[in-house]
């Protein structure tokens, strides 16, 4: 995530018989440790943060709606050759905070509220709420013992639990790895730039935290980021030919613990198109990544670009969007509430579906439950379930991305479509790993579209009936009805900021499908 850092002190605990060699008045510095964390506090009441969380700012007024319907025609391609089809996706995901996972009332629901509806096939998680270093030490001073030290500290006692959860579940695990310590950077914050005199110490406290999670926690870890944002977002800033110098360096590293890498993970896909070229031209690099990632809020053809140009490098790489979500409705990375639950809902809920009829493997959604981000000072709002304090209630987008993310299974395909009209219209077609075929209809406009469709193929009359569920104003994921199709042809009506899954009946993944 893109955002600025908060500048209080780390202040740090040890045993007072050791050498003391700082001098802050809230800092206990010494040379051997043990570094307690306490620049933050975890549990159902997570903290401190500054400034306060800004008030809820929620649209009451609804535009009026329009009187007639936009026209406008899909057809879908239900062949099964592989001309037709594209090849398997790997499934969808979550961006979580881990620290999440020192409220027992999180985890009571994780299951039922998270894992079992969505079954997201990967999540993606930091390595610490923070970079793991005691703020007053200086560079030398700092390396594997320190780092260790603080995340073995008491607020991550535990995070870790969370990690092997995941793995019990069979949860494919990537790391983020938020910005390296502020030391080794030109101006001394998390979001400087990384001075090259430091690339190998940024290396050795990437590896550090993989070979801390591997062996220590014995936690199966599929890749790790190179660094989260390098092109100037939320973390150490990196030039494309330095994180190339890191990823050769830090790839026989981890892959001694059994890690891969993934990157570039910029904060879009265009600058993705700046970073890739050197690191797919070093073989050390291009053999030992999992994936190539990177982060895109908001529909772009870049996307599309990209992963042509992996698909011309490599054809068995995946490219994964390891970040989406929206921006437009406010500051939610401060503590803000979207302004526009619906309309947020309707926004990623577009963007999720641009990315994958642009071709990526997957796409993570950040971030799943509201938490506590310190490098923020906010209990940021992103999640589609609310925080402690709310309950982890449930908010709108929950019903609109489940309706999406839960046929977005390891093994589904995408379809070939065409769609013509109704510009406001998004959508998507997949087939599931069971064969049967999922349309998702987004109708951002204000006003009613009339939809015409068709499916093609030589199974076409095999599903005379398709389950409709929906969310919009007054209605959460419900099953409302169907639609009948003759021959493979069939029309419905999508209401206005409505988002519309089409299904045959009985393969709901949630169980019953019944209007």
């Amino acid at each position: 995530m893109m955002g600025c850092v908060g500048g209080r002190a780390f202040a740090m605990l040890t045993a007072a018989s050791l050498l003391v060699i700082g001098s802050s008045p809230d800092v206990a510095q010494v040379a051997e440790g043990p570094w307690q964390e306490t620049r933050f506090r975890t549990g159902c009441d997570p903290g401190p943060f500054e400034p306060p969380a800004p008030p809820e700012h929620l649209q009451t007024a609804y535009p009026p709606l329009g009187t007639v319907a936009t026209p406008a025609a899909l057809r879908v391609d239900l062949a099964t050759d592989s001309a037709s089809e594209t090849h398997p996706i790997l499934g969808a995901g979550f961006n979580f905070e881990h620290g999440l996972w020192s409220c027992p009332e999180f985890r009571g629901l994780f299951r039922t509220e998270i894992l079992d509806p969505f079954k997201p096939s990967i999540a993606r998680i930091d390595t610490g709420l923070l970079p793991a270093a005691p703020a007053d030490l200086p560079a030398a001073a700092l390396g594997p013992s320190v780092y260790v030290s603080v995340l073995s500290s008491a607020p991550y006692a535990e995070s870790w639990r969370f990690f092997r959860r995941l793995n019990r579940a069979g949860v494919k695990i990537v790391l983020g790895v938020w910005g390296g310590p502020a030391q080794f950077t030109d101006d001394g914050t998390r979001l400087g730039v990384l001075k090259p005199a430091h690339y190998d110490d940024y290396v050795e406290y990437v590896a550090t935290l993989v070979d801390f999670l591997v062996h220590q926690q014995n936690v199966q870890i599929w890749a790790t980021t190179i660094a989260n944002e390098p092109d100037g977002g939320d973390g150490n800033q990196i030039p494309p030919a330095g994180l190339a110098y890191i990823a050769a360096q830090l790839a026989p590293r981890i892959a001694a613990d059994g890690v891969k890498l993934y990157g570039p993970d910029t904060a879009n896909a265009a600058d993705a198109l700046l970073y890739l070229p050197p690191l797919l031209d070093d073989p050390v690099v291009a053999g030992n990544l999992a994936f190539v990632g990177f982060h895109q809020y908001y529909a772009s053809p870049d996307v599309g670009t990209l992963v042509n140009f992996v698909r011309a490098r490599r054809p068995d790489l995946p490219v994964v969007a390891t970040e989406y979500t929206s921006f437009g409705f406010g500051d939610l990375d401060a503590g803000q509430e979207a302004n526009a639950q619906i309309g947020f809902a309707l926004d990623i809920a577009s963007t999720v579906l641009a990315h994958y009829r642009s071709g990526v493997d997957a796409a993570i959604y950040w971030d799943a439950v509201d938490y506590l981000q310190p490098g923020h000072d906010a209990i940021t709002k992103w999640g589609l379930l609310r925080g402690p304090a709310d309950n982890f209630q449930r908010r709108l987008r929950y019903y609109g991305l489940l309706q999406i993310l839960a046929y977005l299974q390891p093994g589904s395909r995408v379809l070939n479509q065409r769609q013509e009209g109704a510009s406001a219209l998004q959508s998507l077609a997949i087939r599931t790993p069971d064969g049967v075929p999922v349309i998702f209809l987004i109708n951002q406009d204000f006003s009613p579209t009339d939809l015409s469709l068709t499916l093609t193929g030589p199974d076409q009359g095999a599903y005379p009936d398709l389950v409709v569920t929906r969310t919009s104003r007054g209605h959460l994921g419900e099953a409302l009805g169907w639609v009948r199709l003759h021959a493979g042809d069939g029309s419905l009506t999508l209401p206005p900021r409505s988002i519309t899954t089409l299904f045959p009946a009985g393969t709901a993944p949630q169980g019953d499908d019944s209007p």
